[in-house]
C-alpha cells in the first residue's frame, strides 16, 4: 500500500517528466520504485526489465499510476 501518497519499493510506477523551458516532456514510461522517497529527491526509479531508461528519481506530481508488481496477483 502507498505511504503518505507514494508508492512502496517494488511498485511499477507510471510516470511523466516535464522541461517547462522547452515545454515537452522529457520522460513518459514505467518504473521500478527502487526504495523510500527521499526529501527533496523524490522516489528513485530503477528500469522495469526489458524496459527504456528511466531518470533516478521523480516527484510526486510526475508520478501518473503505481500498481504493485505482477507476481503480487500471481495465483500460489
Amino acid at each position: 500500500m502507498a505511504v503518505d501518497g507514494w508508492p512502496p519499493p517494488g511498485w511499477l510506477v507510471t510516470f511523466a517528466t516535464w522541461d517547462l523551458s522547452k515545454g515537452r516532456a522529457r520522460f513518459i514510461g514505467i518504473g521500478v520504485a527502487a526504495g523510500p522517497p527521499q526529501r527533496g529527491m523524490g522516489l528513485p526509479l530503477r528500469p522495469v526489465p526489458g524496459g527504456g531508461p528511466v531518470p533516478e528519481w521523480v516527484s510526486r506530481s510526475d508520478i501518473m499510476d503505481a500498481v504493485p508488481p505482477p507476481e503480487w496477483g500471481a495465483a500460489e
